[in-house]
């Protein structure tokens, strides 16, 4: 679970309520409904009719990424890459199919299950490219749906906001005392739109596309890590290559030897 997306939702929520009950003698101008359904209903509204089906519905399913562990443990994967070609080295291929089992990585387990099947280096480069590649061009993509969204709701708040201008002219007659009332309730709209692009949907994009990047530095890690064993590397050099695809700060957490 990612406390600090917790945290930061909860945290903006709260300040900005906090904000808003000392801001103004009546909380309830805040609260507009037919505003809520504008914003939300067009935007989703907006974004079925800008990509397929099948890509927003699946999308929505990414909301749960911006709540998942901060980060891969990629050292940890580093470290069980080695533990594999010390033990492939001693024992041969035997040992790379009976350790199939324990792999729970589904890129590394079909990975090590080429490699025991006999796939040249040049094959196996090959196909781990190419499953790179298709990922994160489309979770990359998947995440850009958010930032589209997040460019529309601004729009619908601005348009719910010009529907809430027209009806209260309309009923206004010569009663010039309403228009303030009237006109608070309409920007409420607009206020919606901005505050659902920034505090939702600019921040799970940025999640989703960071969670991306991570989880494709891991499968480079995967497939570095296979070529490596295909070529029988030593366990120090491969350790001291894959150690490139980490931060500084956390080479000391693996052992070279």
């Amino acid at each position: 679970m990612n406390i600090a997306t917790i945290f930061g939702i909860i945290a903006g929520i709260v300040i900005l309520c906090t904000a808003t009950f000392f801001a103004t003698d009546s909380v309830a101008v805040f609260i507009n409904l037919p505003g809520l359904a504008i914003v939300l209903g067009g935007t989703v509204a907006a974004t079925f009719i800008c990509y397929p089906l099948k890509e927003v519905m699946r999308v929505f399913g990414l909301f749960m990424t911006a709540f998942t562990a901060e980060e891969l443990p990629i050292a940890n994967y580093i470290k069980v890459l080695v533990q594999i070609s010390k033990e492939a080295a001693s024992k041969g291929d035997d040992y790379l199919e009976k350790s199939l089992k324990k792999i729970d990585n589904e890129f590394l387990r079909d990975g090590l299950q080429m490699l025991v099947d006999g796939y040249d280096k040049e094959e196996l480069r090959e196909i781990f490219d190419n499953r790179i590649q298709q990922y994160h061009a489309q979770e990359t993509y998947a995440a850009g749906i958010y930032r589209t969204m997040a460019a529309l709701s601004p729009a619908f708040g601005i348009i719910g906001t010009l529907i809430g201008l027209i009806a209260m002219m309309q009923g206004m007659g010569d009663d010039i005392t309403r228009v303030g009332p009237g006109m608070a309730t309409a920007l409420t709209t607009t206020l919606y739109g901005v505050l659902f692009a920034n505090l939702f949907y600019l921040p799970i994009a940025n999640k989703v596309e960071r969670r991306v990047e991570e989880r494709t530095i891991l499968m480079c890690v995967f497939r570095d890590g296979i070529l490596h064993i295909k070529d029988k590397t030593p366990a120090a050099i491969i350790t001291d290559k894959l150690k490139g695809y980490l931060p500084p700060r956390k080479w000391s957490s693996i052992e070279a030897r």
